[in-house]
């Protein structure tokens, strides 16, 4: 198994072989060596397991093949039709964190849900309104927020348009998002897990990659009450410092965050 993986290209491919194994075991990894030795498999098995190495060489995603990604130490559903949860996104929520200690907050763009059901686990006293351009992100929102017991706080919201969302005015703590900030032009030429299989809504920018940047920051201001925050996630260290540079009276820069390759990856903006 490992070996085809290999041959085809897939970096790490020992380690991928033993998420799928583990996948269709329905064990943890922690066990898989433990019970390695016992560890056979019947025909049926090896025919689904050879169908998941089919779908991995042909560049589907591991985490839509084994069904979920980690996040924050908790595992979270995905699969066709939303975005795979990034590590570098957590930063995004240990900066909102931050700032928001508890009242209601916006998710925009929340793919699986990943952001608002995180947010409302560690602020057990807030309030989420999550909102998608598309229904099949929002049906596997609904089903992490489910699992994790959190639907009766938080408002789904399908939506397009910014415009559209059913936010009073000044009534939130904190906007957040990890909008589409992949230029038209470049979707392309990304891997083909991503590419070919992640949902082209939750990627494309618009022609610059800054579309949904600049509509969250025209809008921001009005929903966000006195002290409130804008934190977003950033693509490169180009748009983070075009992006800095965005103030008006109502709303304040106050920083840029890097990940962990030294790259600025957050903003944050203040309600004044």
């Amino acid at each position: 198994m490992a070996t085809r993986l290999r041959d085809a290209g897939i970096e790490g491919a020992e380690n991928e072989a033993e998420w799928l194994l583990c996948s269709l075991k329905g064990i943890a990894r922690s066990q898989l060596w433990l019970n390695l030795w016992r560890t056979s498999l019947s025909e049926e098995e090896i025919f689904c397991l050879e169908k998941m190495v089919e779908r991995r060489i042909k560049r589907e995603p591991l985490q839509y093949i084994i069904g979920y990604e980690s996040f924050w130490g908790r595992d979270f559903s995905v699969g066709q039709g939303c975005l795979v949860p990034r590590p570098e996104t957590e930063l995004l929520v240990e900066e909102a964190l931050r700032y928001f200690s508890g009242g209601t907050f916006l998710d925009w763009g929340t793919g699986s849900g990943c952001i608002a059901s995180t947010l409302l686990l560690e602020r057990p006293l807030a309030n989420g309104i999550a909102v998608d351009a598309s229904p099949k992100a929002l049906k596997w929102a609904w089903k992490n927020l489910k699992k994790y017991g959190l639907l009766q706080r938080c408002l789904l919201w399908h939506s397009r348009d910014i415009e559209d969302v059913p936010v009073p005015e000044k009534s939130l703590g904190l906007v957040i998002s990890n909008p589409p900030y992949i230029p038209t032009s470049a979707i392309k030429g990304l891997m083909d897990e991503v590419a070919l299989y992640e949902p082209q809504i939750a990627l494309d920018g618009g022609h610059d990659g800054l579309f949904f940047y600049k509509k969250l920051m025209e809008k921001s201001p009005l929903w966000l009450s006195s002290g409130g925050h804008l934190v977003m996630e950033m693509g490169d260290d180009d748009q983070a410092r075009y992006l800095a540079a965005y103030e008006t009276i109502a709303l304040r820069f106050v920083r840029l965050v890097k990940d962990l390759q030294g790259f600025y990856r957050i903003g944050v903006w203040c309600r004044v």
